[in-house]
């Protein structure tokens, strides 16, 4: 296999063998035919890029989507506090243009519009875009490309201020393609903006966001090399708490902005950190092993005593870690869910039947498994009445602890 971006040889650390799409809930007469995919992970020793080695066609990942970004309160709250953040950044006004890439049901361009700035989304998901559109968030049912944007700026004339993307450049098996799109549709003095979970990561066992949909797990030098390809620029970068921690970036034509001393920095960092070496990425096995005996451990313990264990949430990270981890309805009595498109439905591979959050008052597990675990705390005051009553929380991201 060869690097998407560079085309040097990758090298395979880590695998999580055959898994199924995460975001692919199933009805009950359509587990028999569920597909499983290799889901491996590899390095580039040219670019320093971290890619899966084989992908999944993006139609068939994409097309009908199942995660609504409005459903967390947590990240309606960081959309406005990002969008009042970068029209100020940016100088933003009621004559600017947005372009979202992947804005799912316009969370974040919502929170633009309130701001009294002119918005466009694109995102692949039909049915997502649909419900964006009905809500008024103008919405293209588009994969985002070098053709498509030929198509926005030669044939509308379309250019944007500030074009961002959330948790969308890891999902672009075509990145340099992608990339030399975000040039052509980005004016001359605009800037795009990306966030998208940190390879850091990978090193703290967050393993979980490893699945089909990513296909790339970013580090700051590895991206400097990928944006060199379409003549484009990372002025800055920051650390950001979404995801369990993403890196933002900042990008213009090339010449545009000083370039940040964050740069530098993190560069220096990520290079005293052994994140050009695969020796760094081959440690993940035996740190990825440890925490999942403890999860295990501690799951047939309270089993044991006899004591109920529910899952709280069903996100595509938390599918990865039930399937790799083996997390079945030999240790879960149930899952609960707060988005309705899941509810009635049955996870990816271990086939558990998707409730909605209401059965954990009324049944009263002795303990929640919060798989949405970069949102926990928001989980816990959510939840005070549960904890109330007697109900503990299991975190198992980085680190297996009660609560």
């Amino acid at each position: 296999m060869k690097c998407r971006s560079c085309d040097s040889a990758i090298i395979e650390f880590f695998s999580l063998g055959q898994m199924p799409l995460v975001n692919s809930f199933l009805k009950k007469e359509k587990i028999v035919a569920e597909k499983k995919y290799d889901l491996s992970v590899g390095f580039c020793s040219e670019c320093y890029l971290v890619q899966l080695i084989n992908t999944v066609p993006p139609e068939e990942l994409f097309r009908n989507y199942i995660y609504f970004s409005s459903t967390s309160k947590f990240f309606l709250e960081h959309c406005k506090k990002l969008a009042e953040e970068l029209t100020k950044r940016l100088k933003l006004n009621k004559e600017s243009l947005v372009l979202e890439i992947a804005s799912n049901d316009g969370a974040q361009l919502q929170a633009f519009k309130d701001l009294g700035i002119k918005i466009l989304g694109v995102d692949p998901a039909v049915n997502i875009a649909e419900v964006a559109n009905k809500k008024g968030i103008s919405t293209m049912a588009e994969f985002f490309n070098y053709d498509f944007a030929q198509k926005l700026t030669r044939e509308k004339g379309i250019q944007a201020d500030l074009i961002f993307g959330a948790n969308v450049l890891a999902h672009v098996p075509e990145i340099v393609d992608f990339v030399k799109g975000v040039k052509l549709a980005l004016k001359a003095t605009g800037t795009a903006v990306f966030e998208f979970p940190y390879l850091k990561g990978l090193m703290e066992k967050k393993f979980d966001t490893i699945y089909h949909e990513h296909v790339f797990y970013y580090s700051l030098i590895a991206l400097i090399n990928l944006f060199k390809k379409a003549d484009l620029e990372i002025y800055d970068v920051e650390m950001t708490p979404m995801q369990g921690g993403s890196l933002k970036i900042f990008i213009s034509h090339p010449n545009n902005f000083k370039i940040s001393e964050n740069i530098e920095s993190l560069v220096s960092e990520e290079l005293k950190s052994g994140f050009d070496k695969i020796e760094t990425y081959r440690k993940i096995n035996e740190q990825v092993k440890v925490l999942k005996n403890e999860l295990i451990d501690l799951l047939k313990k309270i089993k044991a005593e006899g004591k109920t264990i529910a899952a709280y949430s069903a996100p595509a990270k938390g599918n990865i870690l039930l399937n790799y981890f083996g997390v079945n309805n030999n240790y879960l009595d149930f899952i609960v869910d707060k988005s309705e498109a899941k509810q009635g439905l049955y996870t990816p591979g271990t086939h558990l039947l998707v409730y909605s959050p209401e059965k954990i008052l009324k049944d009263k597990p002795d303990y929640l498994l919060i798989l949405c675990w970069n949102i926990a705390t928001e989980i816990v005051e959510q939840l005070k009445e549960y904890q109330e009553t007697g109900g503990k929380f299991i975190v198992p991201i980085p680190e297996v602890k009660v609560i």
